[in-house]
C-alpha cells in the first residue's frame, strides 16, 4: 500500500504543476486538500523525495521517481 500511495502522490505532482508547487511549499496542506491521508512512514518517504526535487527538470525527476514506485505516468501530447 505504501508504494501505491506514494506513487499516487507523485503521479498527481507530475500531472498538476500547481499541486507540485504546493507539495513542495506546504506538503501537509497540499496532501490534505487533495484527499491524501498518509501514514508517518509514507510522509517520511515523501519528505526525502521532496528534498531531491528542484530546478528546471523537476517534472523529469518526478517521472523517474514514479517509475521506481511502479507508476508509469501518462505521456502528455
Amino acid at each position: 500500500m505504501r508504494n501505491e500511495m506514494i506513487g499516487a502522490v507523485v503521479r498527481r505532482a507530475i500531472e498538476h504543476p500547481e499541486f507540485r508547487r504546493r507539495l513542495i511549499d506546504d506538503p501537509q496542506d497540499a496532501l490534505q486538500s487533495h484527499g491524501f491521508a498518509l501514514e508517518e512512514a509514507e510522509m517520511a518517504e515523501l519528505t526525502k523525495i521532496r528534498e531531491t526535487i528542484g530546478g528546471d527538470d523537476a517534472e523529469q525527476q518526478l517521472v523517474s521517481i514514479a517509475e521506481q514506485y511502479g507508476v508509469h505516468p501518462r505521456a502528455e501530447k
